[in-house]
């Protein structure tokens, strides 16, 4: 089983689970008032993306979300040492952000393309296309937050 999931995951995590760990560690600093341009983001995104590979364990529907998002707050905490009371709530906007846009996204182009979703969700090509809204509209808000920081001068 390991070395039919083995390259599957390989993919997803240069498809998939770096851009979607890079936006939402580009969000997570958006809401923490924190530079864009900073080293700091890569390297959260390369952890948490390695730390994305629990999606391919045999583990209860939803755990790795709860998992991606207690990673994703140490992650922040050890590199920035902002509260952890404001990475806790950043992340839980980044996680409810991306969950509302999958809920809003997926069915209509599950139904558009004809594709089932066990056939887009086991395929880590179809799984990274599918992926891709949830991705752009975290990078949207956290630009579009990073701009309204940048205006009201709330950048540390």
């Amino acid at each position: 089983m390991v070395k039919e999931t083995f390259p599957a995951a390989i993919y997803a995590l240069f498809l998939q689970d770096f851009p979607e760990s890079l936006a939402m560690s580009l969000l997570v600093f958006s809401i923490l008032g924190l530079k864009l341009r900073d080293k700091r983001i890569i390297y959260i995104a390369l952890l948490q993306a390695l730390t994305n590979l629990v999606r391919h364990l045999p583990i209860a529907f939803g755990m790795h979300s709860v998992l991606l998002l207690f990673s994703l707050v140490l992650y922040t905490r050890l590199f920035t040492r902002q509260p952890l009371s404001r990475i806790f709530l950043a992340g839980l906007v980044c996680f409810t952000i991306l969950a509302i846009s999958e809920l809003l996204y997926t069915k209509p182009l599950l139904n558009l393309t004809g594709i089932p979703y066990t056939y887009a969700f086991t395929n880590p090509f179809l799984r990274a296309a599918f992926a891709l809204p949830g991705e752009i509209t975290l990078l949207v808000v956290a630009l579009g937050k990073n701009y309204y920081n940048q205006k009201k001068g709330l950048i540390c």
